[in-house]
């Protein structure tokens, strides 16, 4: 299929990169061999085709479910005209009998929506990891509190074989500028000019002083200036092996030294190119958006809470989102939970809390200045990665041991929230000691069936995508709670279906199926070796897929969790909020028709914002100039709406006749028609 877009001559100097975008359904069984493909070649002015090229450089085993693809593809286009191809690659011929059979062969792959964009490469540009910046840590002495904290990035240096988990001691970020040809180089330096800016302030009880200036510094970087509050840093372009320059890469440190727990460290990178043009990573730092770690336990809460999805949909992890309405709504605002961040999270490189923490840093005692009495967990909709064993086939964190030390060795109730897509179906298949022991012994969970779509029929026979959740008599909720896990579309999340065994009993119903009850959600009590109750909770979802019978409001994912806080007698905000909020986390960009429609002489603009990040909303007469701009910000995730009166921005007042509202965030763009009645 042709097609063409006009691009406005006034941006065609500007334009750089390229996304290539498209929707696969995948039912690709591993032992089939067969991967999807797609291949870019380039169109001369002659009309004659050069040679399919492609970024894909690595093919992936793909179970079945509809997924969003996207691809930089820049690099492949230096026409104006280009071609696409989709198909598969069959790896029979090289892999047969290594990874599969060849056998059990499907329709799929079946792709959809293709999509291909250029967009505009002003300014420097970046690429980075999150497994290459600072992770979340704890002290480096287990009885000493007050040691220092180190600013280490997330990855391990040392192959997974390697028993010992090395952390790099540098972050590293990628920046360059296509149209320019080059940063500029000056500074404190002389070199490119890619800075750092990084506050470090006490978020804990003790009011310790903000840190600044030259000691910040640590291996890696120049001190540039400061301000009393904010230090810039001047990057050094990244070593490999500590002795060779990486093309496009710079590296910073931090003075570990200088950091004590409550510390939070803010950081945002900003670079100048050729054309004198600024960008910073992450896009919106101006506005507030930046990188952050912190030093834990900060001293201001007794619940931890481990964000195992972070920077996952959003610039903070959707997650995270959901969990902050919740956390608000429920918990009071001076004991707001310590967060545990894990960076790359399915990466595997060993960051995970068992990695970074120790036993007497958590462990709960009763006065004392440090440990958590709760830890809510929550790995969001991923199957790898989630809780990992200290194990070649999870990774070196052992997140497993570390949370059964917790609850075995507490001097007081503890209690564990588990909540995720698939956490009972990654700890399964691990082979350790450690994991079954948490999953069964603590928890009292076993693992039944991968996916309550799957179990219920699937897409083959109707399979149930959300199903209606019911508390139990005698559990946590009681019988009367109903809430959704809501299952999603195109995408179809995979729920896990549990039991009960060892001290476990079932709290959360999935509805029945051909006659037989399936567990959601497991509840159990054990009493540890220092005499306490270890309480926990464990859910086959995620909270964030946690939905209200009528699938708008979060009531009921208050209800949960102020539920399972009072079962783990821990004080709740005074009064906590049950009831629907109007600012709920929307799943999805929208844009609503204006009411009343047509309206004099005023009417009323809905949007919902799914992530936090730049939106616009502007209003158009039917020659395309621009009537009035109402909003041009980052905003947060959330509903809103605005008043349109009738007037343009000089605050005159417009004719009557059509309009038109255009509504931008992200990579979402919509418009709709309005009609003014003087």
């Amino acid at each position: 299929e042709n097609q063409d877009a006009d691009i406005p001559p006034e941006e065609l100097q500007d334009l750089g990169g390229a996304i290539l975008r498209y929707t696969i359904y995948q039912d690709l069984p591993l032992q089939n061999l067969v991967f999807p493909w797609w291949d870019i070649r380039n169109i001369s002015d002659s009309g004659c085709p050069g040679q399919w090229e492609s970024n894909y450089m690595i093919v992936y085993y793909m179970q079945q479910g509809y997924v969003h693809s996207e691809y930089e593809v820049g690099n492949l286009i230096d026409s104006d005209r280009v071609q696409v191809s989709f198909g598969c690659i069959d790896m029979c011929s090289q892999w047969y009998n290594s990874y599969g059979d060849c056998e059990n062969h499907t329709l799929s792959p079946w792709y959809d929506n293709i999509r291909l964009y250029r967009y505009i490469l002003r300014g420097p540009q970046w690429s980075y990891r999150w497994l290459d910046l600072f992770q979340d840590n704890f002290p480096e002495d287990e009885y000493d509190l007050e040691s220092w904290v180190r600013a280490d990035a997330a990855n391990d240096l040392n192959a997974n074989d390697n028993s010992i988990i090395r952390p790099g001691d540098s972050i590293v970020v990628d920046c360059t500028s296509p149209l320019a040809g080059s940063l500029r180089n000056g500074g404190a330096t002389g070199e490119a000019e890619v800075y750092m800016h990084v506050r470090a302030a006490d978020i804990g009880p003790a009011g310790k002083p903000a840190l600044f200036g030259s000691d910040l510094v640590g291996t890696y970087g120049t001190y540039v200036s400061d301000d009393g509050e904010w230090t810039i840093i001047q990057c050094d372009s990244a070593l490999a092996g500590g002795i060779n320059v990486v093309e496009d890469m710079y590296m910073v440190d931090l003075n570990d030294a200088f950091f004590t727990r409550g510390y939070m460290i803010e950081y945002y990178f900003e670079a100048y190119d050729l054309n004198n043009d600024r960008s910073t990573l992450p896009r919106y730092a101006d506005e507030g958006q930046h990188f952050e770690f912190t030093c834990l336990p900060t001293g201001s809460s007794d619940i931890l809470f481990v964000d195992d999805f972070h920077g996952r949909g959003s610039h903070e992890g959707v997650v995270e989102l959901y969990y902050n309405w919740t956390f608000n709504a429920v918990i009071p605002p001076e004991d707001w939970p310590d967060r545990y961040d894990v960076n790359s999270p399915t990466s595997l490189v060993s960051n995970g809390p068992g990695s970074r923490a120790y036993l007497n840093q958590l462990r709960y005692n009763e006065g004392a200045s440090a440990g958590y009495k709760i830890i809510v967990w929550d790995s969001g909709n991923l199957e790898t990665g989630t809780i990992t064993d200290g194990s070649t086939m999870s990774d070196k964190s052992d997140d497993c041991t570390m949370l059964i030390d917790w609850l075995d060795q507490s001097e007081n109730d503890v209690g564990l929230w588990v909540a995720g897509d698939n956490i009972a179906y990654d700890l399964d298949a691990l082979p350790t000691t450690q994991a079954l022991q948490l999953m069964s012994t603590w928890c009292g969970v076993n693992f039944i069936e991968y996916s309550y779509f799957d179990l219920t029929g699937g897409r083959m026979a109707g399979g149930t995508v959300t199903p209606l959740c019911t508390g139990t008599v005698g559990g946590i909720f009681g019988s009367s709670l109903e809430f959704y896990a809501f299952g999603g579309c195109p995408v179809i999340n995979k729920f896990n279906v549990l039991d009960a065994t060892a001290n476990g009993a079932v709290s959360v119903l999935y509805p029945e199926y051909d006659g037989d009850s399936y567990a959601a959600g497991i509840q159990s009590v054990t009493v540890n070796a220092a005499g306490y109750n270890a309480k926990t909770l464990w859910l086959g979802f995620s909270l964030m897929y946690v939905r209200d019978v009528d699938l708008v409001f979060q009531s009921a994912r208050n209800q949960l969790l102020a539920d399972f806080i009072s079962w783990n007698d821990h004080m709740l905000k005074d009064p906590w909020d049950i009831g629907p909020m109007d600012d709920e986390i929307p799943n999805a960009y929208k844009l609503s028709q204006n009411f009343p429609n047509p309206f004099n002489p005023v009417t009323t603009i809905k949007f919902d914002v799914r992530a936090k990040g730049h939106v616009s909303l502007k209003i158009y007469n039917v020659a395309g100039q621009l009537v009035k701009t109402m909003v041009n910000e980052v905003m947060d995730a959330g509903n809103y709406s605005r008043e349109w009166t009738g007037a343009n921005n000089a605050g005159v007042k417009v004719a009557s006749g059509v309009y038109f509202y255009s509504f931008e965030a992200e990579n979402f763009k919509a418009t709709k028609k309005m009609v003014l009645l003087r």
